[in-house]
């Protein structure tokens, strides 16, 4: 069985046994030791878990030498500390004795504090040698997720290197720090990050004012409501987006370095698909698009690179940065349709003989409907309009607190 079957067994008998389990010697052989085996380590080789392990460098009084419980071996060296407490202790009781281990060990970077249930896990990436008070991560055996099995998995015998955990805990950390700015930022959008909304969608020039910002945070939560509620209603089976930007012109030139409003767009991608790790695929129909877009916008004299993005639910179409698109096409669903930013009656008269109607709120302004991918040849003018209208916003002078020509449609 893989490292995750192996957890959810184990969890099913501590959740039978520990009702039965008195004292801390009933916890470490009934709960701890088949842990350490579900993590690949011989419990029964001394020179690799290694009990009862001598830390000299203090004394209790009367002087008996203080001992860890457990000290996982190797390359003949102490690389783990083990505290252990019963299963009906509190193990951050104890984070301070495992610190007096820890900090006169150089060769152990890791340390666990564990009552057979919860495992705090401790590093020194504040001071060298020193145990960091707040542990990097905790794992519960009777609750976890795959992605906590994920990140157990480096701690395991075959997977463990000291280095490279430190560099795992790191990113834990950053992980969790950021994500709860984001919870935060997300239910009350501060100042300064509507200012960098704003700057990123280029929606005002010149000196954004208090007044303006003030304008825009009811906006700003609205689009993140739409967008979260988007998020919500899409199936779970979604991939860790990757951009697949493909630019117009020779095949030497380089991608662009994503923006800070793309790196936010890849990041909610990748939250509403964490769960399965798939790949979201860009299908055939959805290149062609792309390409017949691409040779019909050369023909422009704007003459902008342009470059696409796709997406759980639709494939955009853009100038360079993801919130300059310009199309959207959905393919997906029974009925195949283009989302532009012009307006239902602009777009009407652009696509005589197409189904044409408002597009839902937070999509864009106007949807056509096509049935097979040769129908998009016959949008031409629909087409350049909409790729035109994109590429002067962006390049369009607008006054002080004042939205551009596209202002409305940008904020969908």
């Amino acid at each position: 069985m893989g490292l995750c079957e192996d957890l959810r067994q184990l969890s099913e008998q501590v959740r039978k046994r520990q009702s039965f389990i008195k004292g801390e010697e009933a916890t470490k052989q009934a709960l701890i030791l088949p842990f350490l085996q579900v993590l690949g380590y011989d419990i029964y080789d001394p020179t690799e878990t290694q009990p009862e392990y001598v830390a000299d460098f203090a004394k209790k009084r009367g002087g008996v030498m203080e001992k860890v419980d457990y000290a996982l071996h190797l390359k003949g060296q102490p690389a783990l500390f083990i505290e252990c407490k019963a299963v009906d202790a509190a193990p951050e009781d104890h984070d301070g004795q495992l610190a007096r281990y820890f900090n006169a060990t150089p060769s152990v970077r890791i340390a666990v504090v564990t009552n057979g249930v919860r495992y705090r896990f401790f590093t020194d990436l504040q001071s060298p040698n020193v145990m960091d008070a707040a542990p990097f991560m905790e794992f519960n055996i009777l609750s976890f997720s795959d992605r906590e099995v994920d990140l157990l998995r480096p701690f395991t015998k075959d997977s463990f290197d000291a280095a490279s955990i430190q560099g795992h805990a790191e990113e834990i950390i950053f992980v969790g720090k950021v994500t709860a700015l984001i919870n935060e930022l997300l239910r009350n959008p501060s100042e300064s990050f509507v200012r960098f909304l704003l700057a990123e969608v280029e929606l005002v020039s010149g000196r954004v004012t208090k007044n303006v910002v003030e304008r825009f945070v009811p906006i700003v939560k609205k689009a993140i409501q739409t967008t979260l509620l988007d998020m919500m209603t899409k199936s779970i089976q979604q991939e860790i987006a990757q951009p697949n930007a493909q630019m117009v012109g020779s095949a030497s030139v380089a991608q662009p370095s994503p923006s800070p409003a793309e790196a936010l767009q890849k990041a909610a991608d990748t939250s509403e698909s964490s769960s399965t790790g798939a790949l979201i695929e860009t299908t055939e129909v959805e290149l062609e698009i792309f390409r017949i877009v691409q040779r019909m916008c050369a023909e422009s004299a704007m003459k902008q690179a342009i470059s696409y993005k796709d997406s759980a639910s639709y494939f955009g179409i853009n100038l360079g940065k993801v919130s300059s698109w310009f199309l959207r096409a959905f393919t997906n669903g029974k009925k195949k349709s283009l989302v532009t930013r012009l307006p239902v009656e602009q777009t009407s008269m652009l696509a005589p003989g197409f189904e044409v109607e408002a597009a839902p709120d937070g999509i864009g302004k106007s949807r056509v409907y096509f049935n097979a991918t040769s129908d998009v040849e016959k949008l031409r003018a629909l087409v350049l309009v909409a790729y035109e209208e994109e590429a002067k916003r962006q390049i369009a002078p607008t006054t002080e607190g004042t939205n551009s020509p596209s202002e409305n449609a940008t904020s969908n």
